[in-house]
């Protein structure tokens, strides 16, 4: 019973705090609540737009004819862009032109009345003339009370635009004159006039303004009036018009058979089948055949109008706002026309507009040709500059070349000098033999029974000597002649150990003792035997001249060869000499430098030179404790890593491999 009694208790407590838990939280929610009522910005609170509703009243073909397509999508255009208006347009067409008859408009005023009999309309922007005209005659039946924005209204240019208390909007004025002046400048010797028009009340209404205006040219020309035919005879008419005529098409919604049409299309029909350039007043239908003339500008016009209009649904009376007359037609032209009567652009009057051009190949890619010419001009230009670089970088390396190999010869004779009493010593050593041999072998000849045998070894050492001698020549002939390099397969090992022969008996002048530490089997390199033989002779001389300052013998010089790893072999020349400074150590290998009072500062930077067009390096050692220390090295086998050696593929333009 204590325990049922304890969970009890527990399940009240537990009751208790979930109320307030819940307490807390609707609190919370409630907070919550007005913080986000209270941080709604003024944007988020303002009201929504205004619905305006407004009715566009086309007299004629509906707005997907050319010229009531422009009106309208420049008005919407205007009207939609609206920021602090949400508006509807509503569109009417009244088909006056296809249905004059008073029963048949009564009709449609009937069924506008009951289609808009619940729909507030704030403004009406009637279209044309026409339009106009049916608006005011109506509106107290239809729209009492609602302002009127006309748009597009066809006056001659003295007549004064509809202006009351709550009507305004845009005119164009026709222009007439301008346009028959534009025929006669493009058609010199131009006689007669051809006027087209239907029977419709547009149609008549702009014939009127015609006629009008063309009584300035009365003297000048000849009309020939064709308004009012049947299609078909029109058609036939104006393919016999005199050579001297042109035509101007006004507007044929109705022919002469009160048959109806669209107007755009008899024009295009009349364009095609007159012998002489039709000519038109309006932009809209500038593309149907028509060559040109001074046009109505319609976009402009409705843009306007668009204009207007919203400063009247904003709140603006329409009896404040002054129509807008738009008198300024300018010459507009259809390229293709011209080029079809042989018109050429230079012809037409300063500031024209040509509509429909047509671009050539260069004109629609020109800008496209030009670029890329230019683009392959400049790699070209690059290119040729490369190319050039390269041949200048390649003369300049045979230049070089050529310059290392007359200075590498400089210096053999050079060194053949320093090495004369040396070379002396070589040659009249094998000359002393063969002159101590020759005596003794004429000694043994001497007598009853000579010494054969003897007599024999005499003359053998007699030509071993003269080959000795023959060679220490050849060595020293190879060295002083500038024949071009001689690239072959070279022993290493012989190279050094001919050029220890030439510095022996010097080394031994001087009490300095050569060592010679040669790696059996090294692979051969690839390269000019005199060039390698000249950079291990320097070397050497170097090094006996290094020791000879050690003031204490011993005096050595150590030559070893061996196999590097990654396909090179190495010769390395050491002395136990005084060692080099570090400052003079980083500029050993400039040209011209020189540790030396009598040296020219050639001698090591040559080698180098030799090395590294052999494809290998020639450095100081600088891991020795004692003395100095020079590697060369050299790839192993191959004549893939070595450089031209002299200016052409080996110096003379020969190829001696």
């Amino acid at each position: 019973m204590r325990r049922s009694a304890r969970i009890k208790v527990l399940e009240d407590a537990l009751r208790v705090r979930l109320r307030f838990l819940r307490g807390l939280l609707a609190a919370a929610a409630l907070i919550c609540l007005l913080a986000a009522g209270m941080a709604i910005t003024p944007a988020q609170a303002e009201s929504p737009k205004a619905i305006k509703n407004v009715l566009m009243l086309f007299p004629q073909e509906a707005p997907q004819a050319p010229t009531p397509q422009m009106i309208f999508s420049s008005i919407y255009s205007v009207l939609n862009q609206s920021p602090d208006l949400e508006i509807t347009i509503f569109v009417e067409n009244l088909d006056l032109y296809l249905f004059p008859y008073e029963e048949t408009q009564q009709a449609i005023i009937t069924f506008l009345g009951k289609k808009y009999a619940k729909t507030q309309i704030d403004l009406v922007i009637p279209v044309a003339s026409a339009g106009l005209s049916f608006a005011l005659r109506l509106r107290e039946m239809l729209f009492p009370g609602i302002p009127i924005v006309y748009c597009a209204e066809a006056l001659h240019p003295e007549r004064r635009l509809a202006h009351r208390s709550d009507v305004t909007g845009t005119a164009a004025s026709l222009d007439v004159s301008g346009t028959i002046e534009l025929a006669r400048m493009l058609r010199p010797g131009l006689t007669h006039v051809a006027v087209v028009a239907g029977t419709g009340v547009t149609d008549q209404h702009l014939l009127a303004l015609f006629r009008e205006a063309f009584n300035d040219f009365k003297a000048k020309l000849e009309l020939i009036d064709l308004a009012g035919l049947p299609l078909d005879d029109l058609i036939d008419r104006v393919s016999r018009l005199p050579a001297s005529a042109c035509v101007i098409f006004l507007f044929m919604r109705r022919d002469g058979n009160d048959r109806i049409f669209p107007s755009w299309t008899v024009q295009k029909m009349v364009s095609r089948s007159a012998n002489v350039p039709l000519f038109n007043l309006v932009d809209a239908t500038l593309g149907y055949g028509s060559v040109g003339g001074r046009m109505v500008q319609i976009e402009a016009m409705a843009v306007k109008t668009g204009e207007i209009a919203l400063r009247v649904l904003s709140g603006e009376s329409a009896g404040a706002i002054e129509p807008v007359a738009f008198s300024e037609n300018p010459a507009m032209f259809d390229w293709r026309e011209l080029k079809r009567w042989g018109i050429e652009e230079s012809a037409l009057p300063e500031g024209s507009i040509v509509r429909f051009k047509a671009f050539s190949q260069w004109e629609r890619y020109r800008w496209w040709v030009i670029g890329i010419f230019s683009l392959v001009c400049l790699q070209s230009l690059f290119l040729f500059m490369l190319i050039n670089n390269l041949i200048r970088r390649k003369r300049a390396e045979e230049e070089a070349a050529r310059t290392l190999h007359n200075l590498a010869h400089a210096t053999r004779i050079s060194t053949v000098g320093q090495l004369g009493q040396s070379l002396a010593h070589e040659i009249n050593q094998p000359l002393a033999a063969i002159r101590v041999n020759a005596e003794v072998a004429g000694k043994l000849a001497e007598g009853d029974k000579p010494d054969i045998a003897e007599v024999q070894a005499a003359l053998g050492d007699i030509v071993a000597d003269s080959k000795r001698a023959q060679a220490v020549i050849a060595s020293i002939r190879s060295l002083v002649s500038n024949t071009p390099p001689e690239l072959a397969r070279v022993e290493l090992n012989q190279v050094a150990a001919d050029a220890l022969k030439l510095v022996q008996a010097d080394a031994e002048a001087k009490g300095v003792a050569i060592r010679l530490e040669f790696q059996a089997g090294l692979p051969p390199v690839h390269g000019d035997a005199v060039q390698l033989q000249q950079v291990v002779l320097n070397l050497l001389l170097n090094a006996v001249d290094s020791v000879c300052d050690r003031p204490q013998p011993p005096r050595s010089v150590t030559v070893g060869t061996a196999r590097e790893k990654g396909g090179r072999v190495k010769l390395c020349v050491r002395d136990n000499g005084p060692g080099i400074d570090p400052e003079a150590a980083r500029r050993l290998f400039e040209p011209f430098f020189s540790t030396k009072l009598q040296g020219l500062g050639l001698g090591l930077s040559i080698c180098r030179s030799i090395a590294e067009a052999h494809g290998g390096s020639l450095g100081l050692d600088a891991g020795v404790e004692e003395g100095a220390a020079f590697c060369l090295y050299l790839p192993a086998g191959s004549a893939k890593n070595s450089k031209r050696l002299s200016g052409g593929p080996n110096g003379d333009g020969r190829n001696h491999a």
